[in-house]
């Protein structure tokens, strides 16, 4: 392995999320793959479980994702955020937000969601490297029958005809993977890690 090689490996980058029903937890896993694929170190951990309270610190990037439901992301990322702002806005950082609203390709959908993104940053007095607005999923397999039907009724606004026993993603993966990878290039250059 090379001096090169060795600097490369030594770059980790925690990616950290809230998710309800899953799905942040699927986009979360696929950065850290990625970020893995473009040779940085990721530790991917749900905040909130056991054990998953990291210290960002130790890390030369840091990664925070979370869902909007009822118009706000979850209050542990914005709890975590506002205890580690200083440790983050000391290192390339990035926040992902995952929403249905994300899915709707309209001026109106695209403004709702950068606010409820901006409304995470003035809460929290973060000033993350950069931002990411991915569209969610219609998980029915994992919703208890009120939410299965509360979410029926929003996915018929989409589609015609919803299946409640078919899952529904509109994850484009691909601007996933892209925005690992832009990110992989940030942390990995020289003077990101000092």
């Amino acid at each position: 392995m090379s001096v090169a090689d060795e600097s490369v490996m030594k770059v980790r980058v925690l990616v950290l999320y809230a998710s309800t029903h899953g799905h942040t937890g699927k986009i979360a896993d696929r950065i850290g793959e990625a970020l893995r694929e473009n040779g940085v170190s990721a530790r991917v951990r749900e905040v909130g479980t056991p054990g998953a309270h990291v210290d960002p610190a130790g890390f030369d990037g840091v990664i925070v994702g979370g869902s909007i439901h009822m118009s706000r992301h979850q209050q542990a990322i914005i709890d975590w955020v506002t205890e580690h702002r200083a440790t983050l806005n000391a290192v390339p950082s990035a926040f992902f937000s995952v929403s249905l609203t994300a899915a709707d390709d309209t001026d109106e959908a695209r403004t709702a969601t950068s606010g409820l993104i901006d409304h995470v940053m003035d809460e929290t007095g973060w000033a993350p490297t950069t931002t990411a607005a991915f569209a969610g999923a219609f998980q029915f397999q994992e919703y208890n029958l009120p939410t299965r039907v509360l979410m029926h009724l929003i996915a018929k606004r989409h589609e015609e005809h919803v299946d409640v026993h078919q899952d529904i993603d509109y994850t484009d993966w691909a601007a996933v993977d892209r925005f690992a990878t832009d990110f992989a290039a940030v942390a990995l250059r020289p003077e990101a890690v000092s």
